[in-house]
């Protein structure tokens, strides 16, 4: 066997791009697949054996909020409304020295439960310099907030900027340029106002960066697009602020202001209506699904199903642990995919289409499908071993069906990114996690 080659074997092998292989192994040599085959004869040192275990492409997160993690379990109101403006208050008692220990703590969370791409909407920016130094692969959007009438729109797209450069600094002092990108995520309609929006629609088109933004996630949040009425309208009327009400849905409001485009991401879209899919799939967006966010802050169930027949690209996603409660992805899958059938009453998508979201189809929504997404020959090794040895798994002849209602985090065996081992049986590689929890501890002590 040549020297630094890695051979990974196991019960079962999802390419996702092809039918299983049923005891198979994978070659990877210098952070790149070089063969998918049945199992060999090959011994040494570098032959990894998972036995009753799955292998298959690194999962994505297709949203989160990295940073929130340390906010987990304080924020519990309801309805949605509630929720946020309970966040803001959140936020604004915490000292920025928390944000990183924080996503550091978030990063670790993902990688456990086999993430290896994850799209983050930060507000602190912290997020660049965990992704790299985590090892993880993803996107980071800059969130721009700016609903009062100060500071202007030209002074907060030259602070926007500035953020951008700082997160391209870090990448490249991490050597992490090709393994993370940029975008930029307008927050949301109750938070930037019309004006802002088409000034960082514009800005975004200009410097090539992707859009990632909250739409049509409350009934609150349509409320107040629709007729300008509801707990925002009335927050904006106390606040003084003088809010321009669309007269039209969310989703409707961001086609009509030319701000949908194949590169924008909608997050949720939990109450987007038939016009508006037309819309956005007129458009080429794709969404982010977050279904256990939505269920907990009483939002509803995206209209999935409906979706994905109009061929609008949906990702899965955790969002904060502050709003879904934990970023175990496995969770997420098993809550979506019975939860679509149930709201749908249909059977579709199937078992292998919710782990294709998971895997190719949500690679191909952030533009990395040529690098990772299936295990192929001249893909960048992102691999995640899968044990199946619980008693959950017995008896089941479907390797897609077990993994979406039988698998959850600690059933990961493995966690690879470019060839680079992240996560094995339990410990971290290179990812100091106690540090950033003993850091979080003290920061949170020091706060109270």
């Amino acid at each position: 066997m040549e020297h630094g080659t890695v051979i990974l074997r196991a019960n079962w092998i999802l390419p996702i791009s092809g039918d299983p292989i049923a005891d198979g192994e994978i070659v990877v040599q210098n952070g790149q697949i070089v063969e998918v085959r049945p199992r060999s004869d090959a011994a040494g040192n570098g032959v990894i054996d998972f036995g009753d275990a799955i292998l298959m492409p690194g999962l994505i997160n297709g949203h989160c909020h990295l940073e929130y993690t340390a906010l987990r379990g304080l924020d519990d109101r309801t309805p949605f409304f509630d929720w946020i403006r309970a966040l803001v208050e959140l936020k604004a008692q915490c000292p920025a020295e928390l944000w990183l220990p924080s996503a550091l703590l978030g990063a670790a969370e993902l990688i456990a439960s086999g993430v290896t791409f994850v799209s983050d909407n930060t507000d602190s920016g912290v997020s660049a310099e965990v992704l790299a130094r985590a090892g993880l692969r993803g996107r980071v959007y800059q969130e721009v907030f700016g609903i009062e009438a100060q500071p202007d729109d030209a002074a907060i797209l030259r602070e926007l900027s500035a953020k951008l450069d700082a997160l391209r600094a870090t990448l490249a002092r991490y050597e992490a340029t090709e393994r993370i990108t940029l975008g930029v995520s307008p927050h949301a309609i109750y938070t930037v106002r019309d004006s802002l929006m088409r000034a960082v629609r514009q800005y975004a088109r200009e410097e090539g960066l992707p859009l990632s933004i909250h739409a049509a996630e409350s009934s609150e949040e349509v409320a107040l697009a629709r007729s300008g009425s509801g707990s925002f309208a009335e927050m904006f009327a106390a606040r003084k602020i003088n809010y321009l009400h669309p007269r039209t849905p969310p989703i409707e409001y961001l086609h009509n202001a030319g701000i949908l485009a194949s590169d924008v991401q909608i997050v949720h879209a939990t109450r987007a209506e038939p016009r508006e899919m037309e819309m956005m799939a007129r458009s080429g967006v794709s969404v982010a699904h977050c279904p256990r966010s939505n269920a907990r802050l009483l939002t509803g169930i995206a209209p999935v199903y409906a979706m994905r027949r109009l061929g609008i690209p949906v990702v899965l996603g955790t969002d904060s642990a502050v709003s879904a409660g934990s970023l175990d992805l496995w969770e997420e899958l098993r809550f979506a995919a019975l939860a679509q059938r149930a709201a749908s009453y249909s059977a579709q998508p199937s078992w292998r289409d919710w782990i294709s979201m998971l895997t190719l189809d949500g690679a191909k929504a952030f533009g990395v499908d040529t690098q990772v997404g299936s295990l192929e020959v001249g893909k960048r090794a992102d691999i995640v071993a899968v044990r199946t040895h619980r008693l959950a798994f017995s008896s089941m002849p479907d390797p897609y069906a077990a993994l979406v209602l039988v698998a959850r985090s600690e059933d990961v065996a493995l966690t690879m990114v470019e060839g680079r081992i992240l996560y094995r049986d339990g410990k971290f590689m290179g990812l100091d996690v106690e540090a950033a929890r003993r850091s979080l501890s003290e920061l949170l002590a020091q706060h109270k």
